[in-house]
């Protein structure tokens, strides 16, 4: 929604003549390139116009970024002061902070600490305190919170670290404590790193340590001729789990045969023993419903009972079913998933009437397995627009008046800054009320922020506003695709939807971009099978291209899949080799007892929801299909 005139705070309006909105966002693009060209006249003048434009101080904070090196304390101190409530304050004296560290002045660092939880910047301020003497009571206690996790630490902790060691009574048992830890955590490399500070025969001992870490059954049969020593049994633990996970019948085959040669403990044979049958369902092994079975009530956990009951539906047990989910706890039976499955159950079993009662009960719900309930029974699905925020009510210039950081956020969005723009809004969300967040969420759709619409909505617990949390943004390029890759929009929709929320600069922690989340090495492959030149990481977050690599990618693997949604998604999320080994191994599956049992929590979720979304997105298109209509079957190869 837009305005003729920038809204200020009640206290601004004074300060400037009244500019319109667009007027003061081209007047503070051009004092941003006045900064990158080092124009200071320019600036000064740009930034005199803009006296009271809410988001003014990001230029003065981007300009003074860029002379860090030369700024006053003093300076710095005053500024940090005046901005305090800017979210750029925190970064820059984090940035400040990082200066004087590599300068050394240390008495200047503790004055501008201010007890950060950064692990760098806190492993600085102990090293601050070292080199001044300043606060050194009690400091090995702070050290000994960095020191223990089994992950890396910063390279600015090692001072702290070598201070701690050297004057901690039981130095070795510290270093065997953060060892093991580091086993759990997965990472070998800072055991070993960390084993450089032992004497040689421990050095050995860890070394060991990895190599069953690397090669579990390997160095299992080496050490089932070892002494019955404590490390030599946490050793043979970490190999079982790590040989379990990749193999659980030859981790339980181990297990049989050298148990009985060590003094394990009841709570240690129990974790293994559950490991094994939990790792035995994930890889389908025949043997996981007897190994789950067997384990004692106080091993089965939530999981335990999940898979149990996924066991029984994979092999269409669906008497053994009903036992097992009417064994669950009660909070496991009350998910819709299990009301659903019980129903399924039910119905499978010839109970129709008690499977109906329950069907009926789950088809009013807006979901996966609602709309999988009302079509067992044949009914319509229940998707009712409902706006989140009343709108004869609704008054964005008064929302905006009444948080400033609401308003910084939206001038930012509209600059292009997006990142300042979310945390600008994440400060804002701090203070609304349940029904001011709906609004804030509301005006973000309206600006075309879709991502933090929905992002923003979902902090309250409407969710009937259709409209708000699935956006149908960039059809015309959406449709052209769809159309020459022969796809079903509405799951292309739902593919988007679930990837990114439509944000197209998402980037995921393993390096996914864009709106369709993209690996880069999928993208450029795509790429050259389209005939494109190689896509650098900006083609690649260019909407047009990743809509355009994506379709392709997806139609990909549709068509390795014969057609089957349920597993291009599938393969879209985990990788077609995943989705391969996840096959039947006999007769074919119906699609929703196989998606129920697919071993990846975050794939199964996935294309549940892409099924989901894709049932909304065709309400809004005008479309009427059933989500058990594009829920084929799963043969055992393709």
């Amino acid at each position: 929604m837009f305005i003729a005139v920038l809204i200020l705070p009640q206290s601004s309006f004074a300060l400037v003549e009244k500019k319109t909105i667009q007027q003061q966002r081209n007047l503070f693009q051009l004092a941003e390139q006045a900064i990158r060209t080092k124009d200071k006249q320019q600036f000064k003048k740009l930034t005199a116009e803009l006296e009271g434009y809410p988001v003014v101080a990001y230029l003065y904070y981007d300009e003074l970024r860029n002379r860090l090196s030369r700024a006053k304390k003093e300076e710095i101190q005053s500024f940090l002061e005046k901005y305090k409530d800017y979210p750029f304050a925190y970064r820059l004296r984090g940035k400040w902070l990082d200066r004087l560290a590599k300068r050394k002045q240390w008495d200047d660092y503790l004055n501008f600490y201010q007890g950060r939880k950064n692990t760098r910047h806190r492993c600085l301020s102990l090293t601050a305190r070292i080199e001044t003497g300043r606060e050194l009571i009690g400091i090995n206690k702070e050290i000994a919170l960095l020191w223990n996790t089994g992950y890396s630490q910063p390279d600015e902790c090692d001072q702290a670290f070598e201070l701690y060691l050297s004057t901690v009574e039981n130095r070795d048992q510290i270093l065997w404590e953060r060892i093991e830890k580091a086993f759990k955590a997965r990472r070998p490399s800072l055991a070993r790193y960390l084993a450089k500070k032992m004497d040689p025969k421990d050095r050995e001992l860890v070394e060991t340590w990895y190599r069953a870490h690397r090669k579990p059954s390997a160095v299992l049969n080496q050490l089932s001729k070892s002494k019955d020593l404590p490390i030599n049994r946490k050793i043979i633990q970490h190999a079982l789990d790590r040989l379990a996970r990749r193999n659980s019948l030859e981790a339980k085959e181990i297990w049989d045969k050298i148990q009985h040669k060590y003094t394990f403990n009841e709570d240690e044979k129990d974790k293994l023993n559950k490991r094994i049958a939990l790792s035995a369902a994930y890889q389908h092994k025949a043997e996981s419903k007897e190994l789950l079975e067997h384990l004692p009530d106080k091993l089965k956990s939530d999981n335990a009972h999940l898979w149990l009951a996924r066991i029984h539906l994979r092999d269409e047990d669906w008497i053994g079913l009903i036992k097992t989910i009417n064994a669950m706890p009660e909070h496991l039976k009350k998910e819709t998933e299990w009301e659903y499955w019980l129903a399924r159950a039910y119905d499978q079993a010839g109970l129709s009437a008690t499977a109906f009662s329950s069907y009926a009960r789950l088809a009013g719900k807006s979901s996966y397995y609602g709309f999988l309930a009302a079509d067992k029974i044949k009914t319509g699905y229940t998707i009712t627009q409902q706006q989140a925020s009343d709108q004869t009510t609704f008054d964005e210039p008064r929302i905006l008046s009444k948080n400033i950081h609401l308003l910084r956020a939206r001038e930012l969005f509209f600059l292009e800054r997006q990142l300042d723009a979310r945390r600008e809004w994440f400060q804002a969300m701090r203070k609304l009320s349940q029904e001011e967040i709906k609004q804030a969420a509301t005006m973000a759709s309206s600006w075309k922020w879709h991502d933090n619409a929905i992002k923003t909505v979902a902090k309250t617990p409407h969710r009937s506003d259709y409209d708000l949390r699935f956006p149908m943004p960039y059809q015309n390029l959406v449709m052209k695709n769809v159309k020459q890759h022969d796809l079903d929009p509405s799951v292309v929709y739902g593919v988007i939807r679930r990837e990114s929320l439509f944000d197209p600069l998402a980037k995921s922690r393993a390096g996914a971009l864009g709106l369709m989340q993209l690996m880069p090495a999928t993208a450029r492959k795509v790429a050259q099978s389209l005939g494109l030149k190689r896509p650098q990481q900006a083609d690649i977050l260019n909407i047009d291209n990743n809509i355009k690599l994506g379709t392709k990618y997806f139609r990909t693997v549709l068509n390795r899949f014969d057609k089957n949604v349920s597993l291009a998604a599938a393969a879209y999320n985990a990788g077609p080799s995943n989705v391969k080994r996840w096959l039947p191994k006999g007769e074919s599956l119906p699609a929703d007892q196989w998606v129920e049992t697919v071993p990846f929590k975050e794939t199964r979720e996935y294309i549940q929801a892409v099924l989901a979304y894709a049932t909304i997105f065709d309400k809004h298109l005008g479309q009427k299909v059933k989500i058990s209509s594009r829920m084929q079957d799963v043969k055992s190869s393709y």
